[in-house]
């Protein structure tokens, strides 16, 4: 399994990182613009967890049934159900904590195993970059609009 680990700072208060890992709304493709709204579908939301489809339609379409939990204070952490670019459980875990002024330090694991051809090369470009397009096109991008915005 492809692994990258990463911490990034951004403005926003750790609740608000916190909400926007769990908003389950309709509004999540809004908060997260890299999801595809006619991709996210939500099976099942609970207290600590959820279960979702979600992806993406650049560079090439890509999908994933993901469970989510956030059982544990302060961590989020996404497991693959079934995906056409990676393998059953493979993940993602956020770590959130609160940082001076009321900003917040987020530390991502990102653990994937490719599956087919373009899921084994997207897997093996974002480890040749380290880690450098997920931390800037996904979550800085979201962090800085909601930043920025009234959005969480």
């Amino acid at each position: 399994m492809a692994r990258i680990v990463f911490d990034m700072n951004t403005a926003l208060p750790a609740e608000r990182v916190l909400a926007m890992l769990t908003d389950f709304t309709a509004r999540r493709p809004e908060l997260w613009p890299t999801l595809a709204p006619e991709l996210y579908e939500v099976y099942e939301v609970g207290p600590t967890s959820a279960d979702v489809k979600e992806g993406s339609l650049k560079p090439f379409l890509i999908w994933e049934q993901v469970h989510y939990d956030w059982s544990v204070t302060g961590r989020v952490r996404w497991t693959v159900r079934a995906s056409n670019y990676c393998t059953a459980g493979s993940y993602v875990q956020a770590r959130v904590d609160p940082a001076a002024g009321g900003s917040a330090t987020v530390n991502v694991e990102w653990s994937r195993t490719g599956v087919g051809v373009r899921g084994r090369i997207l897997i093996a470009l974002v480890m040749l970059d380290r880690g450098a397009v997920i931390r800037r096109k996904v979550f800085e991008h979201a962090f800085n609009r909601a930043a920025k915005t009234a959005l969480v």
